[in-house]
């Protein structure tokens, strides 16, 4: 990342998240009776608004507000808020101090600090955080050519669900899986678009039928700077 001090960010997301409830059909005919809800299905709106308010040894200090509008499908709902944020960023786009990352912001997370050719690739390894829990996930990124200006490079990431944050421990471990694409622009050296589908799985088999939860979750993400 190429920031420098006074600059504004701004950033929107837009998600589907999509979390099935997995049992043996016997076994959920009793929570659909009660009304429980099988499908969850979140559309997810985020804007990010924020400034660079210093630049200390490569790493840029944000500060901001985020704005999210968050609709609940299955029950008809939507929650909006609006809350401040900061952050720090390195050069290579890691968070500092360096924590687990949620999925799809990880999939860009530690740039590679030399420039590189068409068909060459690099990879990284995170921790990161998913709906269904903590791991760690490694990231194979490819750049596969050029366009406007811009660098197009496809994702493949994979990884283990590990945490056991929602008290299921016989799920555990789950799989991680991403794919998609990002746009990267080398003159003012920032991330300016991705796309991602993301498929997270906690299951294991009972009574021949899977059991657990499977996530799908798409992530579009836009991102610009005003520069000074």
């Amino acid at each position: 990342m190429g920031f420098q001090k006074g600059e504004q960010i701004f950033e929107q997301s837009y998600e589907n998240d999509r979390v099935d409830w997995k049992l043996p059909e016997h076994r959920m005919e009793h929570f659909r009776a009660a009304g429980v809800i099988i499908n969850e299905e979140q559309h997810i709106t985020t804007t990010l608004t924020a400034k660079v308010v210093s630049i200390i040894g490569g790493v840029a200090v944000l500060q901001g507000v985020a704005n999210v509008v968050s609709h609940d499908v299955p029950r008809q709902t939507t929650q909006v808020s609006s809350d401040p944020f900061s952050a720090a960023l390195g050069s290579d786009n890691l968070p500092v101090p360096a924590a687990a990352i949620d999925i799809d912001s990880a999939a860009m997370a530690g740039l590679p600090r030399q420039p590189l050719s068409v068909g060459k690739h690099w990879t990284t390894a995170l921790a990161v955080d998913t709906t269904l829990g903590s791991g760690h996930a490694t990231f194979d990124h490819v750049l596969v050519g050029s366009d406007n200006g811009l660098l197009e490079i496809a994702i493949r990431g994979q990884g283990r669900i590990t945490g056991a944050e929602y008290h299921l421990p016989k799920l555990l471990p789950g799989s991680i899986s991403l794919y998609g694409t990002a746009w990267y622009d080398p003159v003012h050296k920032l991330v300016v678009q991705e796309s991602y589908a993301i498929h997270n799985q906690l299951l294991k088999p009972m009574e021949g039928e899977q059991n657990g939860f499977d996530e799908q979750l798409s992530v579009d993400t836009s991102t610009h700077v005003t520069h000074l």
